[in-house]
């Protein structure tokens, strides 16, 4: 007893170091701020700069059901998520280096080699997704996970939060001109993503229980039986479907901020601050409620966040038309940091909400289940790009709330599952 005690404050620290010092990391590659300013520096073409967000997000989502199938056959994870960490990491340093090497003289090439380690470090991080999630329900008991959630994101929302002051600095500076200056924060996103792996490897993880002589095509033909089954787990899908429609705009904020607003490109900096005070304080938030009221107050309390986003996007426009320039910067950066706080809730409240529906045999199933039929939702962004060359980001932001809001209204219909006999 004592010895399981011990091995898990030391996992619960090594998770601490995992989470904040990868979220520290992808600050500085940062997919709704730092990535679509630079690639829309080498094209302005508005359906690839969406196309860039899609591929992150979908190439994170996409394969987690495939690997969910083969994860569960695993009794140890960290062998896989040894081999997927170092891949990964590599990516983000091939992007540094089209970034410091290639940009300046070759745009397109550059924005050839960003895409493919775009997609390289997105299926990467997709296929780290199932398996990590596993280990850290197998290392953490119940009762901690929203307090190690909480704590990660709170002390890698710190960090974060600074890197964006840092960001803003280098991006000011008339010493370190375009591309180098996204080299730079490119690099600094691989050196503490290192850090993260580093965390991943110190985790003192123990066998768990798999399916036994399970293969690839029996994990497929169960999947339609484990949908059926499971009536709430439905329900909460397409909750968590409608809160997607949030991508349709993502990674358009801060481009919208640039163009249509004025703000300065160095500005991105305190864009992504306040993106991580978001994520700090609603962390902490999400943490608490999980803990003392249970996972289905995260999950509506990220409703309501994620309809605020388009609307402060809308309200910015509104003071604008009215004259009142000045004061556009205040609903901007309420935007990201209800960004912040809506991209750590989703991901914390659905997780945590499914974790205790389903049995430890079924939950990499599920998990994957759950991620990959999000996965055509991530191709939102492309939508919206044709929306704004179409139409307007007006149109854009309207058609998000209102998505949203549906969402809102059938997240108030779920069942605590705490409560469930």
């Amino acid at each position: 007893m004592h010895q399981e005690s011990k091995d898990s404050k030391w996992n619960f620290a090594a998770l601490i170091a995992d989470g904040s010092f990868f979220s520290i990391g992808v600050s500085f590659l940062e997919s709704n701020t730092i990535f679509p300013a630079l690639i829309s520096q080498l094209t302005g073409n508005s359906v690839l700069i969406g196309l860039m967000s899609t591929i992150r997000n979908a190439g994170y989502l996409l394969p987690q059901l495939f690997v969910a199938g083969y994860a569960e056959r695993l009794p140890l994870k960290k062998p896989l998520l040894r081999i997927n960490g170092i891949i990964s990491r590599l990516s983000v340093l091939f992007m540094a280096a089209m970034a410091l090497f290639v940009a300046g003289r070759n745009p397109g090439l550059a924005l050839i080699g960003l895409i493919s380690a775009n997609a390289v470090f997105a299926l990467s991080d997709g296929i780290g997704g199932v398996p990590w999630i596993d280990m850290t329900a197998k290392v953490i008991p119940s009762n901690r996970r929203g307090r190690l959630f909480g704590i990660m994101q709170f002390v890698g929302g710190i960090g974060a939060f600074l890197a964006g002051f840092l960001i803003r600095q280098i991006l000011a500076s008339d010493y370190i001109p375009f591309p180098r200056n996204y080299g730079i924060l490119l690099s600094l996103g691989f050196l503490f993503l290192c850090f993260s792996f580093a965390g991943t490897m110190l985790v003192r993880e123990v066998p768990g229980p798999v399916r036994s002589g399970s293969t690839f095509r029996a994990y497929l033909g169960r999947l339609p039986d484990a949908w059926r089954r499971n009536k709430l787990f439905q329900r909460m899908m397409f909750t968590r479907m409608l809160y997607a429609f949030l991508y349709l705009s993502l990674p358009f904020y801060a481009i919208f901020a640039r163009q249509r607003l004025g703000f300065a490109e160095s500005d991105l900096g305190f864009f992504v601050s306040a993106q991580m005070a978001g994520n700090i304080t609603a962390g902490l938030l999400w943490g608490y409620l999980g803990d003392r009221f249970g996972n289905r107050a995260v999950v509506r309390g990220v409703g309501i966040a994620a309809m605020l986003t388009p609307a402060f996007a809308l309200s910015a426009t509104a003071l604008q038309d009215l004259g009142y320039q000045s004061f556009t910067m205040l609903p901007i950066l309420l935007l990201f940091f209800c960004i912040g706080g809506t991209l750590s809730g989703m991901w914390m409240g659905f997780t945590n909400y499914l974790l205790e529906l389903v049995d430890d045999v079924d939950r990499p199933t599920y998990i994957g289940m759950m991620n990959t039929l999000t996965a055509p939702f991530t191709f939102l962004p492309v939508v919206g790009g044709l929306i704004i060359q179409n139409v307007s980001h007006e149109a854009l932001f309207v058609s998000t709330l209102i998505f949203l809001l549906a969402g809102n209204a059938l997240a108030h219909t779920l069942p605590e599952p705490r409560t469930l006999t």
